[in-house]
């Protein structure tokens, strides 16, 4: 199965913390076929947390505003657009290529934790190749594709505990 052409929708997120509401807009304009949502009008609603009914009434807050995006908020944001998504701990770079592979789209959150700070970012992939290593279409660059090297990216994973969230 193919994925959806996610370089053709790529958003640049400018200076902003916003990497999970551009992501999201590219994801979700991908799988729709044409540009119906711009990342920094996600990211303006997604800073309200959202009431949820079923199963259970609760309220999901999907992120710090104007900062940081939880997993379980992207999911809840796809949701919303009727893309069935799931967030996770502990993915491997075989869960990776098994969902490019059914024409699926990996969202992995890269960082780093340290003493002095911690970052983190997500960013959907486009494709594995075995010499230039993951392309992802970055809402952080200004390229449609961005490639980084499987021992700077497993690096920066595993740092956050192989975060991943995928459609489904």
């Amino acid at each position: 199965m193919k994925q959806p052409p996610l370089a053709k929708y790529h958003q640049f997120q400018g200076s902003t913390n916003d990497c999970a509401p551009h992501t999201i807009a590219i994801v979700v304009n991908a799988y729709r076929g044409e540009t119906l949502l711009e990342g920094d009008n996600v990211a303006k609603q997604m800073n309200r947390p959202r009431l949820r009914l079923a199963p259970l009434p609760r309220l999901v807050v999907r992120r710090i505003p104007n900062w940081a995006t939880f997993p379980w908020g992207i999911v809840d944001e796809l949701a919303e657009f009727g893309i069935r998504a799931r967030w996770r701990l502990n993915a491997t770079s075989a869960d990776l290529q098994r969902a490019l592979d059914e024409g699926r789209m990996p969202m992995p959150i890269i960082g780093e934790i340290k003493l002095r700070g911690a970052w983190a970012h997500v960013k959907p992939l486009a494709e594995i190749d075995p010499q230039k290593g993951y392309g992802f279409v970055d809402p952080a660059s200004r390229n449609e594709l961005t490639w980084q090297s499987k021992e700077d990216f497993e690096r920066l994973w595993k740092n956050v505990w192989n975060i991943l969230v995928e459609t489904l």
